[in-house]
């Protein structure tokens, strides 16, 4: 029967949001797709077309078009995703480099006295 670990080591290497989407306009456009409600309902919801929204979320060059507080406000109305929009301002507006870095580095630190015991360990029993 094989031993199953009792806990599994996770490294993320994956970017800040805010490092992966520019502004909140352009994470909101990447969650939508993936929200339970499609994009037309919660288009209805804000009182809108489902392209008026498309083109506030991926406006052009020169596109007149704007998603703006009211537009978030039905839009955090009808998705109920307030969590993923307050993760995003929190990890752009709350966070500085040097912090994400000492937590980086903390993590490392930690995780580097984990593999060493489990390497002692797994020694000791080969």
């Amino acid at each position: 029967m094989p031993s199953i670990a009792p806990s599994q080591l996770t490294l993320s290497f994956e970017p800040s949001l805010p490092e992966r989407f520019p502004t909140l306009r352009a994470y909101i456009a990447h969650r939508t797709p993936l929200l339970n409600k499609p994009a037309k309902v919660i288009a209805a919801d804000m009182d809108m077309s489902p392209s008026t929204l498309s083109r506030k979320l991926n406006p052009s060059d020169g596109d007149t078009q704007r998603f703006n507080l009211d537009d978030m406000e039905a839009f955090l109305e009808s998705t109920g995703d307030a969590p993923a929009v307050i993760e995003y301002l929190a990890a752009k507006f709350m966070d500085s480099p040097d912090a994400r870095k000492a937590r980086v580095l903390s993590k490392v630190e930690r995780l580097a006295e984990e593999l060493s015991t489990a390497m002692a360990s797994l020694k000791a029993s080969a």
